[in-house]
């Protein structure tokens, strides 16, 4: 048996080193499935590793899928063309959990399943000269995940859009309405990590009752605009919190107004290549009472629309991003400082009482390197840390209540890269830490061996 095991782990190590290693050698194919079908750029042209967008790809985005060229007017189009892609990763996830509750007490679990992560089916593309779309759309599959449970069995809009660009002639003036992802230091919908996102941009203080998450797209309308070649960026959105269990008695319900401003410098020098800096930040509005309506089985409950009594939370924050070695193969080093602060009425327990003693503050951040070894084989390393600083009575709670650490380790080699196709090998590993305040500070490790691939 011990030999079986042996010569199947050795196995799946020559068969990774074999891939990995065909990414130092492999020549790069061109195009990107839908997008290079329509350019016929290659898929580097727009990504420094799929899905992550280079420069030239953010660009490409800003301008509403367009090169600004005749070939960008869908009735220029070739009629063969149609911008539907799909994307999913197949493939084996272990997982081991301390600090597991049991009724004998504290245990730790481990499993190891096959499966995949659920499907995206998106859309994306040019309604006319100065209009684009994009369409994003989960399936509900009850057998999508790689846990023993189903992860997502509800279907999902996820994103839906329109944008109108260049309104008077100038790319510092374009407009999208709809439900869009929030301009942010790093895009999280193109993170190249799998098992685990950028948690401080869904982190909330312990018993805050705001749902407002940057990380995940919204519903409302964004406000942007970019240099020629977006080396000045700025964004502005304007959405309902995403989420909240009631909404306000206003002409726009709970709003919160995201912006982030960015700038970059190219430099003449063989080992700083370019230099990115920004600072980001939110206001929002969370109602904090509401009328209620007392069901005789259930109690009483809010009724929608009667929301009142606004107390503000707010986002802010600054990145730097030096780009080392060159900007077509670069070493991406990324530092991303994040803070935040919930008024103090906005923390209730579970039964709606208040809980804080003084406004709920967080500090946090993350450090990430990403290396391009060549345009097909990429390394990948991330810490984050966020730290909550106060707005909880302290008898209720240890000083390092809420605390989270996460480490990250990617090693991903794309060896197919077509203009049909994407595929990449993906081998993650992955750890989280929770100060959970009851003396226990669970720990889940997560490794992923993967197949990602779009088409």
């Amino acid at each position: 048996m011990r030999r079986t095991i042996f010569l199947v782990f050795l196995g799946t190590v020559v068969f990774c080193l074999t891939f990995f290693g065909m990414g130092l050698f492999s020549p790069v194919a061109p195009a990107v499935p839908a997008f290079a079908r329509k350019t016929g750029l290659a898929c580097t042209s727009c990504h420094e590793v799929w899905p992550r967008l280079n420069d030239f790809g953010q660009l490409f985005r800003d301008r509403g899928y367009r090169l600004e060229r005749d070939r960008d007017a869908p009735v220029e189009q070739d009629g063969s063309y149609w911008p539907i892609a799909m994307r999913t990763t197949v493939g084996y996830q272990w997982t081991r959990q301390t600090e597991v509750p049991t009724d004998t007490g504290p245990v730790t679990t481990q499993t190891g399943t096959f499966g995949f992560t659920g499907l995206d089916v998106f859309a994306a593309g040019t309604l006319g000269s100065n209009l684009s779309f994009l369409i994003v759309y989960t399936p509900g599959l009850t057998q999508s995940g790689f846990q023993t449970a189903p992860s997502n069995l509800d279907s999902d809009l996820e994103s839906a859009f329109v944008g109108i660009h260049d309104i008077g002639g100038t790319p510092w003036l374009n407009l999208r309405v709809g439900k869009h992802a929030p301009d942010l230091p790093i895009d999280e919908h193109r993170t190249i990590s799998l098992t685990q996102g950028y948690n401080v941009y869904h982190f909330h203080p312990q018993n805050s009752t705001v749902t407002w998450e940057p990380g995940s797209n919204q519903n409302g309308i964004e406000v942007y605009g970019h240099s020629d070649l977006s080396r000045v960026r700025y964004s502005f959105s304007l959405v309902n919190e995403n989420d909240a269990p009631i909404f306000s008695n206003s002409a726009l319900s709970n709003p919160v107004l995201w912006g982030h401003v960015q700038g970059t410098q190219y430099l003449d020098n063989p080992l700083l290549a370019a230099v990115k800096l920004g600072a980001f930040g939110s206001v929002g509005w969370h109602a904090t009472s509401a009328s209620t309506l007392t069901d005789p089985i259930t109690g009483p409950a809010p009724v929608p629309g009667t929301g009142s009594n606004h107390k503000n939370h707010f986002r802010y924050g600054g990145e730097a991003h030096l780009y080392l070695l060159s900007m077509v193969n670069p070493l991406t080093l990324s530092a991303v400082v994040w803070g935040g602060q919930d008024d103090q009425a906005l923390l209730k327990s579970a039964s709606g009482a208040p809980v804080g003693v003084s406004n709920a503050t967080f500090i946090g951040g993350f450090l990430e390197g990403v290396w391009t070894i060549t345009p097909r084989l990429s390394l990948v390393g991330r810490y984050e840390l966020i730290h909550p600083s106060q707005g909880i009575d302290p008898a209720l709670a240890g000083p390092a209540t809420g605390n989270v650490k996460a480490g990250t380790a990617v090693i991903r080699h794309t060896f197919e890269l077509t203009s049909r196709t994407e595929a990449a090998l993906h081998l993650e590993f992955s750890r989280f830490w929770f100060d959970a305040g009851d003396g226990t500070s669970p720990v889940t490790y997560t490794g992923l061996l993967g197949l990602d691939f779009t088409l």
